[in-house]
């Protein structure tokens, strides 16, 4: 059973945080996206998560919902249906992970903060307070496209692209990310990033969207929302140890 939240906003990040030019209206949309999400002491949002890849003359294609529950510091439930089945608990005293498909859950005492745990703290994980950051280490050597309707709604677009490409000249890489940003509320209403691969005359195309239908800052949500309760049936696995580590006693 493994932890599948998000690793490709990570790449992406670490692969765009390195381009040359900055522009003064890119940052102060950054600034308030990051005030909008800082303060947050309860987040629930509602979001679709699509992945699609192209090449060799396939097309695939692989669609997820995203539902998740935040209170601070450390209360969350985020459930991923679709393609990925994951459903990940915390009553603010121990985190759950729990594999629907599988039948199988992970116990674990909970973080402090959730932003101690990667791939729980972000867009579309659970806790909102580093979305800021995250754009930021994206977007903040971007650029400003004009403002297009997202849902009916005026948003702002802004987007990051890198380019790569091997010494002998034969293979390729682009990465391009875009981010639409709601004009009236700062936040986030769409982010994709694509990947495209080119090698001599074969080229792969691979993108991630992240979709929001709905967010709320600072919901009223009772502590209820955040109680795990296994399954019937269900089984509870051991969750990984580093390298050397001495398993927990239980």
């Amino acid at each position: 059973m493994k932890n599948r939240f998000c690793p490709w906003l990570v790449a992406g990040a670490v692969l765009l945080s390195a381009m040359p030019s900055h522009a003064q209206d890119v940052q102060a949309i950054l600034t308030r996206v990051a005030e909008a999400y800082r303060n947050a002491k309860s987040y629930q949002a509602q979001a679709t998560l699509t992945q699609t890849r192209q090449g060799g003359g396939q097309q695939q294609r692989r669609s997820s919902t995203i539902s998740t529950k935040y209170k601070a510091p450390n209360k969350v439930v985020t459930i991923l249906q679709g393609n990925e089945t994951m459903q990940v608990y915390s009553d603010g005293k121990t985190m759950y992970i729990y594999s629907p498909k599988e039948k199988q859950y992970m116990k674990m005492p909970a973080p402090a903060s959730l932003a101690q745990m990667p791939g729980m703290s972000g867009v579309g994980s659970g806790d909102p307070t580093q979305i800021g950051a995250q754009l930021q280490a994206i977007f903040a050597n971007g650029k400003k496209l004009a403002d297009r309707n997202v849902g009916g709604k005026p948003a702002f677009v802004l987007q990051s692209t890198q380019s790569q490409q091997s010494q002998d000249g034969k293979t390729s890489f682009q990465l391009t990310a875009t981010a639409f940003i709601d004009k009236a509320t700062y936040l986030l209403r769409q982010l994709s990033i694509q990947a495209t691969r080119s090698q001599g005359a074969q080229k792969v195309v691979e993108t991630i969207t992240v979709n929001f239908a709905s967010q709320q800052i600072n919901p009223n949500l009772p502590d209820s929302v955040f109680a795990f309760k296994p399954p019937a049936g269900a089984k509870e696995v051991t969750p990984p140890q580093p390298s050397g580590a001495t398993p927990a006693p239980r």
